[in-house]
């Protein structure tokens, strides 16, 4: 499975990519590619070499493009799935709306998704929390963990 998963990983490097640096959620929305993955068949390492050679890929492929662009990846815990996308940003300035940690491997964020999780995707009710009138009031406060992000920046400037 995660050879399988690996392969198409890499065909990510094929795809035809839009940049549009006026909107970074609709460039980062227009370029995602997301995986799922069965769990109990997961082997981070060639999913992890997959990635690292998108990164080198698109390097190649927007060396002349001016910058920024990044490539990026990501375990998205609540739906149980790798995402990856090209945007128009330095690798800390990603449209994301929670808070991120930019990675230069990618073995933290493919941590997440071979942590023992028979269900990717699914919280259980008991461990759902309440937000505080603070945490409703300020998106940015109290957001928890930053969650890492695998970045590859592809462009010199």
């Amino acid at each position: 499975m995660s050879q399988a998963l690996a392969r198409l990983v890499r065909s990510f490097a094929d795809e035809e990519l839009v940049l549009d640096r006026g909107s970074p959620n609709t460039e980062a929305r227009s370029n995602l590619m997301v995986f799922g993955f069965d769990s109990e068949d997961f082997d981070a390492a060639p999913v992890g070499q997959a990635l690292g050679a998108v990164g080198d890929r698109l390097r190649e492929r927007f060396a002349d493009v001016p910058g920024p662009v990044t490539f990026y990846a990501r375990y998205d815990e609540q739906a149980g799935q790798l995402r990856c996308s090209v945007a128009s940003a330095e690798p800390d300035g990603l449209p994301f709306g929670g808070r991120s940690r930019p990675v230069s491997t990618p073995a933290p964020a493919l941590a997440l998704m071979a942590a023992d999780d028979t269900d990717p995707g699914v919280v259980p009710w008991t461990d759902l929390e309440g937000a505080s009138a603070e945490e409703t009031a300020d998106p940015d406060e109290g957001a928890g963990r930053p969650f890492p992000v695998f970045t590859v920046r592809l462009t010199r400037s």
